[in-house]
């Protein structure tokens, strides 16, 4: 599994110079060509900072390469409410919505308690 975490910043090219310390990043150079970069944290996590337009909540974690199939079981078995609404804006806290088809493979969303938005993925 790779789990990625997204930050947003209002200055991109400060972020990266920040991070570029603190992850000891020197084989990377700041190009201003996207509104987003990648830290590479260790094998299986990566920070992602961002400008782009805030998404619903202030933390949207990523974890790519689950096993959707089993975690749907999981969700189930432990008797986590489940909703079949499929716009994450508008799935209530404290639930999963899924699996969801996405070419690649498929999804869950699930929105914790503190409305954070968490979406798994096969690719």
């Amino acid at each position: 599994m790779k789990i990625s975490f997204t930050i947003y910043c209002s200055d991109l090219e400060a972020s990266f110079r920040f991070y570029q310390k603190v992850f000891n990043l020197k084989n990377q150079t700041f190009e201003n060509k996207s509104k987003a970069f990648l830290v590479p944290v260790d094998n299986h996590i990566e920070l992602k900072i961002s400008i782009l337009e805030k998404p619903l909540n202030k933390t949207n974690i990523e974890i790519n390469e689950a096993d959707v199939s089993e975690l749907y079981d999981t969700l189930i078995k432990n008797e986590v409410s489940k909703t079949n609404e499929s716009d994450p804006m508008k799935i209530p806290p404290g639930t999963f919505s899924g699996p969801w088809d996405f070419p690649g493979g498929n999804a869950i969303f699930l929105i914790d308690p503190d409305n954070h938005f968490i979406v798994f993925t096969e690719w």
